[in-house]
């Protein structure tokens, strides 16, 4: 099982979600959200805001994972139990491993998560899901000819180092999926460790492409290498063609930002199609950056923000590992804040059904200054601590405001945002549980 560390201050998220008491419908709705996703943890004694709400009984805990294995279908293993320290003291996490499956609820429902909760998936969404889960994962096939031989022994030793793991290098390629108990290499294992993955894997490359007014080609190079070289190529080909290549005080682009695209690009294409690789096209007034291949599974713009599905789960486990992941499912958000704070027009992602289009805009004029709030008794005391609060942090979510006002209702926080955006005071990015605010 790849496993992401268990980071309790974050809150619940795409790979974490929070029980107060182990209830087994509360952990079998959580187990098939989280199987049919990336897999992740139930945490049992902290609630929604991550409150204590322990300590928690051991007794209990398994009867209530005996009781929800049984609700999922087909079944779930939720025997794999760990304590997680707090402040306040010890929780009970239960790892969920990723299906190979679409499991359900006994009435039918076909639950993912999204954001911090759980969403159940439309007809459609599951008719996409089962076509995903039926056509099988490529990373784990393997390369014709190739031999662990043609992987790259540095870049393996530096992964044994970051992984932490006491183990021969043959067990650490073994658990990611890197090659078979047979030793043959797989797609994944060539595209994070391969010495020349293009060799075997063509389409795997990526290319840059300056272009100026009136569409003129102005630079184009190819590039080739593991992902993590691909990623930092690009990343120093995008600096150099910036206008302002020797200081980072006024970067056309916040390298963060364009580091997040470029992961999010290599790690969630299609390896299947062939033809042409990412491709970074490089404008007077933004940048696009092309990956082959749709959303996978059920995921489309409407939840892209909130919402989590891997197309290549071991391609991103091995670029945490590297630390080109800051945080597993939250690199879109990253990505919008981050442009929106530095002053530049909203990213846009266009999702076609064979590429995914990624548009970051050149900062332009410094952005005028945030709106004022009145002072005339219109809002009230919650409302101007949620504008300060995005004043300070940059945006807010529900999840935030109910951390801000433990004691006030979910449904009067959210009229309270309502009204701040229906009076042009913050604005609304994302819908349902993804949704968070920032200033207009």
């Amino acid at each position: 099982m790849l496993t992401y560390p268990i980071h309790l201050s974050n809150g619940p998220g795409p790979l974490l979600a929070f029980l107060p008491e182990p209830d087994p419908d509360g952990i079998a709705a959580a187990g098939v959200a989280l199987a049919n996703t990336d897999g992740g943890a139930i945490v049992i004694g902290l609630d929604s805001r991550g409150i204590y709400t322990g300590p928690v009984d051991g007794a209990s805990v398994a009867r209530a994972r005996r009781d929800a294995a049984a609700q999922c279908s087909p079944a779930i293993a939720l025997d794999h139990v760990e304590l997680a320290a707090t402040p306040s003291g010890p929780v009970v996490a239960i790892r969920v491993e990723r299906g190979s499956q679409v499991h359900a609820l006994p009435d039918g429902r076909v639950m993912v998560r999204a954001g911090s909760g759980n969403r159940a998936l439309s007809g459609d969404e599951i008719r996409a899901l089962i076509a995903t889960r039926t056509h099988g994962e490529f990373e784990t096939e393997t390369v014709p000819r190739a031999r662990p031989s043609d992987l790259d022994p540095e870049r393996l030793a530096d992964l044994l180092v970051r992984c932490g793991e006491i183990c021969g290098d043959d067990d650490l390629l073994l658990a990611m999926g890197a090659v078979t108990p047979e030793a043959r290499v797989t797609v994944a294992g060539m595209l994070l460790l391969g010495h020349d993955p293009q060799r075997w894997l063509p389409h795997s490359g990526a290319r840059f492409i300056r272009l100026i007014d009136g569409g003129h080609v102005a630079f184009e190079q190819s590039l080739r290498g593991p992902l993590i070289k691909l990623v930092d190529d690009l990343w120093d080909l995008i600096r150099a063609q910036m206008r302002t290549p020797t200081t980072n005080d006024a970067l056309d682009y916040p390298e963060a930002v364009v580091r997040e695209a470029l992961v999010n690009a290599v790690c969630h294409r299609d390896y299947r199609r062939r033809g042409d690789g990412v491709t970074v096209r490089m404008f007077p007034d933004r940048l696009e950056i092309s990956s082959p291949g749709g959303l996978p599974g059920f995921l489309t713009t409407q939840y892209l923000l909130g919402g989590r599905f891997s197309r290549n789960p071991r391609l991103n486990w091995g670029m945490f590992q590297w630390g080109y992941v800051e945080e597993p499912g939250q690199g879109i958000l990253r990505m919008i804040t981050g442009m929106d704070g530095h002053g530049a027009q909203p990213t846009e992602i266009l999702a076609e059904r064979d590429r995914v289009n990624v548009r970051l805009f050149r900062a332009g004029d410094p952005r005028p200054n945030a709106p004022s709030l009145p002072e005339n008794g219109t809002l009230n005391e919650r409302q101007y601590a949620a504008f300060d609060y995005v004043r300070q942090h940059g945006s807010i979510t529900l999840h935030e405001y109910r951390t801000l006002c433990p004691a006030v209702q979910s449904s009067v926080l959210q009229r309270d945002l309502r009204e701040l955006v229906a009076s042009s005071y913050l604005r609304k990015i994302g819908s349902r549980a993804g949704a968070y605010y920032m200033l207009p």
